[in-house]
C-alpha cells in the first residue's frame, strides 16, 4: 500500500477545511471583516484543535493503516475504515474543542475528509 496515502489525506484535509471555512461563512451573509476578526479570536482554539484532534487522529489512521497492511485487509476496504475514524476523531475533537457538537463545522470538515480521502489512491501503481 502507498504510505504517503496518510500524509496526503490528512495535509488536503485540513487545509481544504481551513480555506472552506470562511467561504461558507461569507456565502452566509457574514462580512469578511467579522470573518477575520473571528479567525484572530478563534486562532488559538484551531490550534488546540489541531493538536488534540488532527494528532491524535493521525496516529490511530497511521496504526489502522500498517494494521491493515499487515493483515493484507483487502484493498477496497481500508480507504472506508481510515475515513470512518477520521470522521470520528473529527466528531470527538469538534465535541472536546467546542465542547458541542457544531453541525455545520462536523458536515463540512466529514464532506471534506470523505472527498479527499476518496481522491488519493491507496494502492501502489
Amino acid at each position: 500500500m502507498n504510505r504517503s496515502y496518510i500524509c496526503k489525506y490528512f495535509g488536503s484535509t485540513i487545509l481544504l477545511f481551513f480555506i472552506t471555512l470562511p467561504i461558507f461563512r461569507l456565502m452566509r451573509g457574514v462580512s469578511a471583516e467579522t470573518i477575520f476578526h473571528e479567525l484572530r479570536v478563534a486562532f488559538p482554539y484551531l490550534i488546540i484543535g489541531l493538536i488534540a484532534g488532527s494528532i491524535p487522529t493521525l496516529v490511530a489512521n497511521v496504526i489502522a493503516f500498517r494494521l491493515l497492511d499487515y493483515y493484507r485487509i483487502n484493498i477496497k476496504w481500508v480507504k472506508p475504515i481510515l475515513i470512518s475514524l477520521t470522521i470520528i476523531g473529527i466528531c470527538l475533537t469538534t465535541y472536546l474543542v467546542l465542547k458541542t457538537l457544531h453541525l455545520g463545522f462536523f458536515l463540512t470538515y466529514s464532506c471534506i475528509a470523505i472527498v479527499c480521502g476518496l481522491v488519493f489512491k491507496v494502492e501502489k501503481k
